[in-house]
């Protein structure tokens, strides 16, 4: 018989946007979630481990949509591109797991990475196999032209040192993302524009013809792959959208029409505030180039506006940080922060932007995203009310339990399992308060 996980007494806010409950019980059985009612409605078995935590917050695992897993964004300044270009795969693959490691523990028990490859599906299958522990990734493959964003990572010079070989013209378009299927990713991640980390780029320059992007999408969506699109500047957006992409990254550039058709087609936006603050704020300490500090700059108060003028237009919004080789992992929850106080989103509107808007948005609505019977024990617990103080999500002291599959580990440090679901009890307790023999 499969062990039961009793959380009791928590004030539940679930990821549908619904107003919170108080006093609830979610029952955890191995991986999935069991039952979730009135705590006084729930029976007890002889064999269940109850774990009392009144005056705590339980919600869904936290989404980031848009990392780059493979990258170190260490604590000194660092060229991001010989690190790309440079690094070893099996250095680059450890890097990988220990980002998936601390977003993790940071509450986001997804990631979905927008620049992949092999190395991203291995990371997720060992991730996926509990061989190490880390969030659950969401793989992608990068397909992109000669001269695109991805491929101006790799100076001209080290052409055989790209980290992604390009695809140009129909045929090219057609194979790569059927090889990409034949190697297991979750979805194809195109760029329609420049963008700002390449090297001699400009964001508006175009990315692939409208044929190629109509090919890339419509290939992906008959194998069951969705499609993501970095583009920054109108003429990228607007051949994205036309193409039917399910996610539209940075959206940097938008106006009416383009808002109006991401209505049309139901395109979810993902704005990756994060970054963009990130760089404009700290990417000169950072030791990015002028070139990319320019074009960081000049985006900015673009992307917010566009962002702004699709939220009050109804467009789903979801959470992306672009973290990776320049905004470290770890800050995760600072997009949500983002979205509530640039935005307007309201605090309830930027936790459903992590949680059940984006599991919808990258495949996963059926499976986690909210807190309900059948769905993934994804949870997370925190000391406090995260809709009356947003921030707390951000604070790893304040987060008392992170919750994968119905697996615990503790935020606070790099042990696998929280010492108080097996040995402490603190206030609001993480201790087992009865039913177990």
């Amino acid at each position: 018989m499969t062990e039961r996980t009793i959380l009791r007494g928590v004030t539940l806010v679930d990821g549908t946007g619904t107003a919170p409950r108080q006093d609830v019980s979610v029952v955890v059985e191995g991986e999935l979630i069991a039952e979730v009612g009135p705590a006084a409605d729930v029976r007890v078995g002889p064999g269940d481990a109850v774990y009392d935590l009144r005056g705590t917050t339980l919600l869904p695992g936290l989404i980031d949509c848009h990392v780059h897993l493979r990258s170190n964004a260490g604590p000194q300044p660092s060229d991001i591109h010989l690190w790309n270009i440079f690094t070893a795969a099996e250095e680059q693959t450890l890097h990988s797991v220990a980002n998936a490691r601390t977003a993790l523990r940071c509450g986001f028990t997804t990631i979905r990475d927008a620049a992949g490859s092999r190395l991203e599906v291995a990371v997720r299958d060992v991730l996926e196999a509990r061989v190490l522990d880390g969030s659950r990734v969401v793989a992608s493959g990068l397909v992109g032209m000669t001269a695109g964003h991805g491929d101006m990572f790799c100076p001209a010079t080290l052409d055989e040192r790209r980290m992604w070989a390009p695809a140009d013209g129909v045929a090219e378009c057609r194979k790569r993302v059927r090889e990409y299927a034949r190697m297991g990713v979750d979805l194809i991640k195109i760029c329609t524009s420049g963008g700002t980390l390449s090297i001699g780029d400009r964001t508006e320059w175009r990315n692939y013809t409208q044929a190629e992007i109509d090919t890339i999408v419509d290939e992906a969506h008959a194998l069951g792959l969705r499609v993501a699109a970095h583009a920054h500047t109108r003429p990228g957006i607007e051949a994205a959208l036309t193409a039917g992409v399910d996610t539209l990254e940075h959206g940097s550039d938008l106006d009416e029409r383009l808002v109006d058709l991401m209505l049309e087609r139901g395109t979810f936006l993902c704005p990756t505030l994060s970054i963009s603050e990130f760089m404009t704020e700290h990417g000169h300490e950072r030791g990015l180039a002028a070139e990319h500090l320019d074009k960081a700059e000049r985006l900015s108060v673009q992307r917010l506006e566009s962002a702004r003028l699709a939220y009050r237009s109804g467009v789903r919004i979801i959470a992306g940080t672009d973290s990776g080789n320049t905004l470290r992992f770890g800050s995760h929850a600072g997009e949500l922060q983002l979205l509530r106080t640039k935005v307007g989103l309201t605090p309830m509107e930027a936790i459903v932007a992590a949680t059940s808007t984006a599991a919808e948005a990258i495949g996963l609505g059926e499976r986690t995203g909210t807190v309900a019977p059948g769905r993934w024990a994804d949870l997370l617990v925190v000391d406090g009310d995260p809709l009356t103080d947003l921030a707390l999500l951000g604070d790893r002291s304040r987060l008392l339990a992170v919750f994968r599959g119905g697996r615990a580990v503790d935020p606070r440090s790099e042990t696998a399992v929280p010492p108080g679901l097996s040995a402490r009890r603190a206030e609001p307790s993480l201790t087992p308060t009865g039913g177990r023999a």
